[in-house]
């Protein structure tokens, strides 16, 4: 036998060819036993050969049942690889979220499934076998539209060779869905054609392509219409589209011109490093709103705007593009001046209103004891008290001028480190004496200095101490806490610059603001208490304002209402702080001798009574209404011999030279001179630091005689 493994055909061939042999010798021996045989050895010869034929016919039919055990086996082997293969391939078939399939069109145009997957006859709507028996289902529920559409395509692709991909809808069931095959074809010897294609359910895919599309269209139609100028950027800052509200806002005609362009080219040069700043800021926030700019048009035109930007990202958080809105702000911006300037004059309104209220009340005292004093000319003593009286009102009077000067402009603080517990403290029980109200107050141990002017503070809490108290019909629980408060920049609008600051918190528990009223707490003369005066919290603001600070108010109907006050903290100590002098105590020092005194102001009512008073206390004036006229009276006594011991300075002149700039000249020829500074305005830098501008003290006006006699009890410079 070969060495070879034989055929099965092969094997049968030779079965058949030992069979015949066997039945040749059967025939043979038949043959030979009916015959006499005569010789003895050739009888023998024929029993060997005889033994020899079976044994070989023995081993050629074991030989051939091995062989076709062997092939049997590998047969049976080779079937169930077969079958583990086709379903392998039939689950692989069936994870596939299309249907597969395999479709010979005959010579003659028969068409026949030759595979198709379970996932076919789904899209079809068919049981499996309704669609292997006839082909055509595949192209029944093709939609009459698509139909010319899926013929035209299949002859290409059979002239041409190339596949098939066609996309159409189809009627499932009474359900229209959008089909796609795919398929590639392959030419068999009989002239048959087998096409091997996928077929795919579309239908989501073509609605969501209609919903984007829609989309896309309404976002145009918007972006169209949008009042609001939208641009959209690369990151690089360079236009990509521009809306027409946007073309329109800055003077542009083409916008195909304008893309690729920077967006810094429509920001005035002002602005561009704001606005390079923040465009670099959008990417770490994703958004920047409230950014106001100088806008530039395209014919160099600036105008206020108002600017918004976003940013998009895409699916894994990367940046993609920039999406900026802008507003022109001119007529928005001129509108709130317009409403500004109504609400500054119903406020100047009340101003002036209260304030005529509380002269009048005033002048009507100091008239009046005026008046009466007449009356008592015969009694001394009685016409001494009606005038003290007089003096009592007008004294109010001054009070009332240095109040609504703070809130107008504020008097300059004289900032020193303040340790706040024991002045707020002095200040609370000031404010709460002759009331039942009590004060409860919470300092942390480790709380800061404030960088304050003391007597300005203790105003500002005294106030809103007062206030609380009159909430309180003065008799109830007034809590005060301290603490440090740390702002970082731009966290807080009134303090975008942050910083440090010591915080003070008075709350009460009384009848609380009314929401429309909480805006104006902080004009002056106005109040919904029957006794306020209306000017307590508007002082308080302007000082707390010329501080740097700000008071933050929170108030809830019925429960009561929470004002805090932050002041600038005091520089960290960087050694132990000196022990602050005694002040010195109070009382008019007497004047031992007489002086020579030069008074210069523009009023004249002003110098008359300050030289009577000065010749009232013995001493020898001279008056001069603006600086020149005084520097040229100063070189005269001087050249003379009879220099002034004293010079009295206005401040501001109209129409001439102040005392800022006399003084210096006065110095000049008269080193010595006492210099006093004296002006009604309590906000000005020379009266509130007026050592460093020259002077060797200040004079507030209106002056009593006892504060004039303590200046000149100060004794001469030098």
């Amino acid at each position: 036998m070969s060495t070879t493994e034989p055929r099965e055909a092969d094997l049968d061939r030779e079965l058949a060819a030992a069979r015949l042999e066997c039945e040749h010798q059967r025939e043979v021996a038949a043959q030979l036993g009916r015959k006499v045989l005569a010789d003895g050895q050739d009888y023998a010869r024929l029993i060997d050969s005889l033994r020899r034929t079976e044994a070989e016919l023995r081993r050629s039919r074991a030989d051939l049942e091995r062989d076709v055990e062997h092939r049997t086996a590998e047969l049976t082997r080779a079937n169930a690889e077969l079958t583990a293969a086709k379903a392998r391939y039939d689950d692989l078939v069936r994870r596939i979220p299309h249907g597969v399939y395999t479709l010979r069109i005959g010579a003659d145009g028969r068409r026949r499934f030759e595979y198709a997957s379970a996932h076919l006859c789904e899209l079809l709507g068919c049981e499996h076998d309704r669609v292997m028996a006839d082909a055509s289902l595949l192209f029944a529920g093709v939609h009459p539209e698509d139909m010319s559409d899926l013929v035209r395509l299949n002859a290409a692709s059979v002239q041409d060779g190339r596949p098939l991909a066609w996309e159409g809808r189809v009627d499932v069931g009474g359900a229209e869905r959008w089909l796609r095959l795919e398929a590639d074809q392959t030419s068999l010897p009989d002239g048959d054609v087998l096409w091997s294609g996928v077929a795919s359910d579309i239908t989501e895919v073509h609605r969501a392509q209609d919903r984007l599309c829609e989309s896309e269209e309404l976002h145009r139609q918007l972006n169209e219409l949008a009042p609001n100028a939208i641009s959209v950027c690369d990151l690089d800052g360079s236009i990509r589209m521009a809306n027409p509200a946007a073309l329109m806002l800055y003077g542009e005609t083409d916008a195909a011109a304008v893309v690729g362009r920077p967006f810094l080219d429509w920001v005035a040069p002002g602005s561009r490093e704001l606005a390079q700043a923040k465009f670099a800021e959008l990417v770490a926030v994703s958004r920047v709103t409230g950014l106001e700019l100088d806008l530039r048009r395209s014919d160099g035109s600036v105008f206020a705007g108002s600017v918004e930007a976003s940013l998009v990202r895409d699916e894994r958080g990367r940046p993609l593009l920039a999406i900026i809105v802008t507003g022109d702000e001119t007529h928005r911006r001129r509108v709130d001046s317009e409403r500004l300037r109504l609400q500054k004059l119903e406020a100047i309104g009340t101003l002036a209103g209260g304030l005529a209220h509380d002269f009048n009340n005033l002048l009507q005292g100091v008239f009046g004891y005026i008046s009466l004093a007449k009356l008592q000319m015969d009694e001394p003593t009685a016409a001494i008290a009606m005038l003290e009286q007089a003096e009592k009102a007008t004294g109010q009077a001054v009070n009332l001028t240095s109040q609504l000067l703070t809130f107008a402009k504020g008097g300059k603080p004289q900032k020193s480190r303040l340790a706040l517990p024991v002045v707020v403290e002095r200040a609370a029980h000031f404010a709460l004496s002759g009331s039942a109200s009590i004060c409860i107050l919470d300092t942390p141990e480790d709380l800061w200095d404030a960088d304050a002017d003391e007597g300005q503070t203790v105003q500002v809490i005294q106030n809103i101490v007062m206030n609380a108290s009159q909430a309180m019909q003065e008799s109830g629980i007034v809590s005060i806490t301290l603490r440090n408060v740390e702002l970082e920049p731009a966290r807080d609008g009134a303090l975008p610059a942050g910083g440090r600051f010591v915080a003070v918190a008075v709350a009460d528990t009384g009848e609380g603001i009314a929401a429309p009223y909480l805006a104006r707490i902080f004009d002056p003369y106005f109040t919904t208490k029957p006794r306020g005066s209306g000017l307590g919290l508007a002082t308080a603001w302007s000082i707390v304002a010329r501080h740097e600070g700000t008071i933050r108010v929170e108030s809830t109907p019925g429960q009561g209402s929470r004002f805090e006050v932050l002041l600038p903290a005091a520089a960290p100590l960087t050694r132990p702080a000196a022990t602050p002098r005694p002040s010195a105590p109070a009382g008019v020092p007497a004047v031992t001798r007489h002086r020579r005194v030069l008074v210069m102001d523009d009023e004249d009512l002003v110098r008359s009574v300050a030289v009577a008073l000065l010749a009232s206390l013995g001493h020898r004036a001279d008056e001069a209404p603006d600086g020149e006229e005084a520097v040229r009276l100063a070189e005269r006594a001087c050249a003379a011999g009879d220099p002034y011991d004293m010079v009295i300075l206005d401040l501001t002149v109209r129409g001439g030279m102040g005392g800022a700039e006399a003084v210096g000249r006065i110095r000049a020829v008269a080193p010595g001179i006492r210099a006093v500074v004296s002006s009604g305005y309590s906000d000005s830098a020379v009266m509130a630091d007026f050592r460093a501008h020259g002077f060797d003290a200040n004079l507030n006006k209106p002056y009593t005689i006892e504060a004039l006699s303590a200046c000149l009890a100060g004794g001469p410079a030098g």
